[in-house]
């Protein structure tokens, strides 16, 4: 006798993160509008936000290892725990300033959560930052100056893309034109530059 049984709840919500991941990442205007209205998303897109920041740490880590030529365990453990630290705290205090300057300033219409959610799952490209521990040589040029090609085209490309997502996602759930949205971004940007010169000086 065949018993059908149902994938185990766990499975199903990580294929859900994971097709959400991809609506993300693809700029799919349904899907950042599903990310706004859904609030059991919330934990979903922590998650990806955290899964993002320590791809990242694990891959700048791993480069700063390999330039060095001095692989320690230890140091990656450490510095890949570090940077994903301060990735989360950087995309809380970007979220934040986001949601202050493009509703306070420029009529935006939603709530903290319902810009969060979608901007923590749009950092799904820095996963790419893992691409960067594949330990592929450097070409050496004039002087035997090693040139990191592989490393840094993966490292720009995931910039890039996170910049885009989160422009197309920040445009989306607050409702702006395109020049509002822009003009949202420049300006948390430049706040959180002036904030980092502060605290940089003091």
């Amino acid at each position: 006798m065949f018993i059908q049984t149902e994938p185990p709840s766990s499975r199903l919500q990580f294929r859900l993160m994971w097709s959400r991941m991809k609506k993300a990442s693809r700029l799919d205007h349904q899907g950042v509008l599903e990310l706004k209205k859904d609030t059991t998303a919330t934990g979903q897109a922590v998650a990806v936000l955290v899964l993002a920041a320590l791809s990242y740490g694990v891959g700048y880590t791993a480069q700063t290892q390999f330039q060095r030529h001095a692989l320690s365990i230890y140091e990656i453990i450490v510095g890949s725990l570090a940077n994903t630290v301060i990735v989360c705290f950087a995309a809380f205090v970007w979220s934040a300033t986001a949601f202050l300057v493009g509703t306070k300033l420029f009529q935006g219409k939603t709530s903290y959560w319902e810009l969060a959610r979608p901007l923590f799952f749009a950092t799904s490209p820095f996963l790419l930052f893992l691409l960067i521990t594949i330990p592929i040589s450097p070409f050496l040029v004039q002087g035997n100056v090693p040139v990191y090609w592989f490393q840094g085209t993966v490292a720009i490309a995931a910039v890039v893309w996170l910049f885009l997502s989160q422009v197309f996602a920040l445009k989306q759930v607050m409702g702006l034109n395109l020049r509002r949205t822009i003009l949202t971004v420049a300006v948390g940007l430049l706040i959180l530059a002036f904030i980092g010169i502060q605290f940089g000086t003091a």
